[in-house]
């Protein structure tokens, strides 16, 4: 777990529901059939105000639709969100994986929606939906504009009750759904997480997986789910989130016209009533696939997410977990035992289950490692914990709160998988909750919930007397809620228009007097956030190259330095609601640092102590080599792999290069053999080299502090090693590389792969590198409306994922164009052939006036949410530093994007693009 990362452990641990519930779909296209007929009431009152907490607003209307306002000037976008309380707990038999194929279905239209995608992208809208056991959600982001949010309101209103769920849709993503159920099947963690799910709950529906089983995926009857969407799409079954930019009046206003007219059928909402009965000893289950490692995963039910033991659950997670002080983290990362393990997890609207894991080098001790996993999580071999670190959970917690507070887009989406636990309030219960837990509430629900008889794992371990764990019904929520107290409310931001003439205007670019450039971007955010990046470079390419454990360097960072332990780094970060990362590599290093006005000179000083003077442990670079070690070789047998080691020597001969090149594709046992020939040594040597400022550039952007200059000079304007090597820029060129075909077997793998790949002498400042992307875009590139979904996905239903990416760079000419897909192993030689058919239709046929201006449209509208991000912008600053750019380079290339012509876009894609050039490599489980 990276420093920048560890408020993240806190909002993991909340995800409710059981583990690999959740399924994300990236939302289908084009319907055609007709509407499932529902009733439509008279108009109704405005939505009434229920109660505000956390700057959160609900309303009702009379409906019964509740809706969730988080409105936030500072914000330069919005997010549209809504969640029915309806998911895979809910299906029957036969008609397993319903709710997310419905989640599939509903984006195929309505009667006067016919072509939702599109249209999104049309206005710039990011969106997708997701399908847990409990809920399902629809949700969408884009650039604040009211006629984009009155779009949605009136999309999201209509389909609530007028999708078409048509036969003829579900004939073709049916297969779509199969194709991603297969590609789950290929993960060995999600496989096992299934297997030991589905021993654990004996009746309950959380054993079934939310995706569904490939027969009732196949089968299910239109019929079904159509009675299924009309059960349970409906107002009070429903809330609907909105947050970001907008005019509150105005929206409550969109909202009672759309939804408020809207009514629920006259059934009652019917509600599952199965409850799994207390396990009576201990479940086992073993799972034998090829490639992979092995992976220990005990289960243990613990209460729903409602109950009070919740908050108690979540820290001993934490205690256990949390590096470097967990004594999972202890026990069996540190000694090496386990490349990754730890424990949490929670109940959802109904009790579910806690999870213990363990992920193993293939040469491991599974038993001796199978006893010390579970006499940790069971208490057996556990220290007694500590004041001191409970004080720490609690500290995270309350970071964590924080961070999720400072971006209301995220924090409701968070909100959106706790609304079918209950409410939405419990979020803030569990963070009042959290900080009350004490050691005894620990060992509590250890003794608990954390038992033998309580447990599911790969093995069975006969009892010597059968033992029952009653799970306790939670209380009434409206007792648990009663006494909820509102959060504190964060320091308000200024909205700041994500254009490159406003940015211009923020950004000032200083030379310190060390020689260190700085550049910042003033802009007052939601708690006063900033970002910090540093850009170190150093040395020639091929230099540098053939050093060894150049990437580790950065990674080890977090270990500690001579002036703080890695359990005091932490504890510093933590108090200073700061987090950093360091990236490193042969040639330099690129360092993250998050904090607030009133933190980051602190945790600056902090960072220059680490980057300066770290201890580069010998323990900690062991358990690096062998993880890589370990990840290497667990995937040998993995399509992707097994597809480049095919191809690799064709790349290699064609380039005329050898190992020890920087261009040289290395294989498997390349890479374990340079991994094994890395020490210690190595990395020390490389840092004490080249590692300094000579070289350096900083970005800032947010609540900047004053006197942030002056501290830069004095933390790193004396780190100079004037006998290394002057950073030299390495050029790549083009080569062209031979069309082949390489076909790969990778044995007991449902899902298969395909590549399409060609290189191009071509650079992103070329005359047309942005009609060659806008065409690019258009014929793969551009989600579910581009030309290649449109048919090998909608049409044909052969593959779950599909698309087509540009490379080129600002410097040489190395650039490339690619396609990739995956498929049942079977439609191999029918998914080559459709996107050879594509590529010459795109030829022959070019590209449409509608189709450009769509693209044009997406395009530049990602490049606008890209810049409201404070990370993104600090990067940019960097990135335009680097080129001798400012923001008017931006707008340059946005204005060329711009008027690009649909001529001289197929113009691009014919001069550039190749159909009998391509290299072309399978992967897959190929029957003769």
């Amino acid at each position: 777990m990276s420093f920048s990362r560890i408020g993240l452990a806190l909002v993991c641990v909340l995800a409710v529901g059981p583990l690999q519930a959740q399924t994300a779909q990236a939302t289908p296209l084009r319907p055609a059939a007709k509407a499932v007929a529902r009733p439509v009431a008279a108009p109704a009152v405005a939505p009434a105000l229920v109660r505000e907490l956390g700057g959160i607003e609900e309303y009702r209307l009379p409906n019964g639709l509740q809706l969730l306002l988080f409105p936030d000037d500072t914000q330069t976008t919005t997010t549209v969100n809504i969640t029915y309380r309806v998911g895979s707990r809910h299906e029957s038999p036969g008609e397993y994986g319903m709710a997310h194929l419905l989640e599939h279905l509903l984006f195929k239209g309505t009667e006067r929606q016919k072509d939702i995608p599109g249209q999104m992208a049309q206005r710039g809208v990011r969106f997708n939906g997701t399908t847990t056991a409990d809920r399902t959600n629809y949700f969408a982001s884009f650039n604040a504009n009211a006629d984009t949010l009155a779009f949605l309101l009136d999309l999201e209103a209509d389909r609530m009750l007028h999708s078409r769920v048509a036969k003829a849709d579900l004939d073709t993503e049916m297969t779509v759904v199969r194709n991603e159920f297969e590609r789950g099947e290929n993960q060995p963690f999600a496989v096992l997480a299934q297997r030991v799910n589905a021993a654990a709950f004996a009746w309950h529906p959380y054993g079934h997986a939310t995706i569904g089983p490939k027969s009732d995926i196949e089968n299910v009857p239109i019929e079904k789910l159509q009675a299924f969407y009309k059960r349970y799409y409906r107002p009070d079954n429903a809330t609907l989130l909105i947050a970001g930019a907008f005019d509150k009046a105005a929206t409550l206003a969109l909202i009672a016209r759309q939804f408020g007219p809207l009514a629920n059928p006259a059934t009652p909402l019917p509600q599952p009533y199965t409850v799994e009965p207390a396990q009576d000893g201990e479940r086992s289950v073993v799972v034998r696939r090829v490639g992979g490692q092995p992976i220990l995963l005990a289960a243990y039910h613990v209460p729903a997410v409602t109950h009070p033991d919740t908050a108690a659950l979540i820290v001993y997670g934490l205690l256990m977990t949390l590096q470097p002080s967990g004594q999972i983290y202890k026990q069996l990362i540190e000694p090496k035992l386990a490349i990754a393990a730890g424990l949490g997890g929670s109940g959802g609207v109904e009790p579910g289950i806690a999870n213990a894991y363990a992920v193993l080098a293939p040469d491991a001790d599974v038993s001796r490692v199978e006893t010390l996993l579970l006499d940790l999580a069971e208490g057996r071999t556990t220290k007694p914990f500590e004041e001191g670190e409970l004080a720490r959970v609690r500290d995270i917690a309350v970071n964590s709160y924080r961070q999720q507070m400072k971006n209301p887009e995220a924090l409701i989406q968070q909100i959106s998988s706790l609304i079918a636990a209950g409410d939405w309030r419990l979020l803030f219960q569990l963070m009042e909750d959290i900080p009350k837990v004490t050691l005894a509430d620990v060992e509590r629900v250890r003794t608990a919930y954390f038992r033998p008889a309580n447990r599911t794992l790969g093995r069975y371990l006969p009892a010597s007397s059968v033992e029952r764990v009653e799970i306790p019904a939670a209380p009434p929520l409206a007792e648990r809620l009663a006494t909820l107290q509102g959060p504190p409310k964060l320091e308000a931001g200024e909205q700041l228009a994500p254009v490159p003439a406003v940015l211009e205007s923020r950004t000032v670019r200083t030379t310190l007097p060390s020689g260190i450039a700085l550049h910042t971007l003033q802009k007052q955010t939601r708690g006063n956030t900033v970002v910090l990046q540093m850009q170190l470079r150093w040395g020639e390419r091929r230099a540098t190259f053939v050093r060894n454990g150049t990437s580790f360097i950065g990674s080890l960072m977090s270990e500690g330095s001579a002036g703080y332990t890695k359990q005091q780094l932490q504890d510093a970060l933590i108090k200073l609601r700061a987090g950093f990362s360091v990236s490193s590599y042969d040639q330099g290093a690129t360092i993250f640092l998050t904090a607030e006005r009133d933190t980051l000179l602190p945790a600056m000083r902090v960072l220059a102590d680490v980057l300066r003077r770290p201890t580069l442990p010998q323990d900690a670079f062991d358990r690096e080599i062998k993880a890589g070690i370990a990840g290497i070789e667990a995937s040998r047998q993995e399509p992707g792999v097994l597809r480049q080691e095919a191809t690799r020597a064709h790349y290699n001969r064609a380039r005329g290069v050898q190992l020890g090149d920087p261009d040289y594709v290395m294989g498997v046992d390349e890479r374990i053999a340079e991994l094994k020939a890395t020490t210690l040594d190595d990395v020390k040597h490389f840092y004490a080299d080249y590692w300094s400022a000579d070289d350096a550039q900083v970005s800032a952007v947010g609540a900047l502090p004053d006197g942030l200059g002056a501290e830069v000079d004095q933390l790193f304007g004396d780190w100079k090693k004037p006998a290394a090597p002057r950073f030299v820029r390495y050029v790549p060129q083009h080569v062209d590389i031979p069309p082949a075909r390489f076909d790969a077997i990778a044995r007991d793998k449902a899902n298969a792969i395909v590549r399409m790949h060609q290189t191009l002498p071509l650079n992103s400042e070329d005359a047309d590198y942005p009609a060659l992307e806008l065409a690019v875009h258009i014929f793969g590139g551009g989600g579910l409306e581009s030309r290649l979904s449109e048919r090998v996905r909608q049409k044909e239903g052969l593959t779950y994922g599909i698309g087509a990416s540009l490379s080129a760079g600002f410097w040489g000419n190395d650039g490339s164009f690619a396609i990739q897909a995956s498929y049942a192993p079977d439609k191999r030689n029918r998914v080559v052939a459709v996107v050879q058919e594509e590529v010459a239709r795109m030829a022959r046929d070019g590209v449409t006036a509608a189709e450009l201006a769509r693209a044009k449209e997406d395009i530049l509208e990602g490049r606008k949410q890209s810049r409201a991000d404070l990370g993104a912008l600090a990067g940019g600053l960097l990135t335009l530093a680097e080129r001798g750019r400012t923001w008017a380079s931006a707008q340059r290339h946005d204005d060329q994007l711009a008027a690009v012509t649909v001529e001289q876009a197929n113009e691009a894609w014919r001069r550039h693009i190749q159909a009998a050039h391509f290299v072309i490599s399978t992967a897959g489980d190929f029957k003769p």
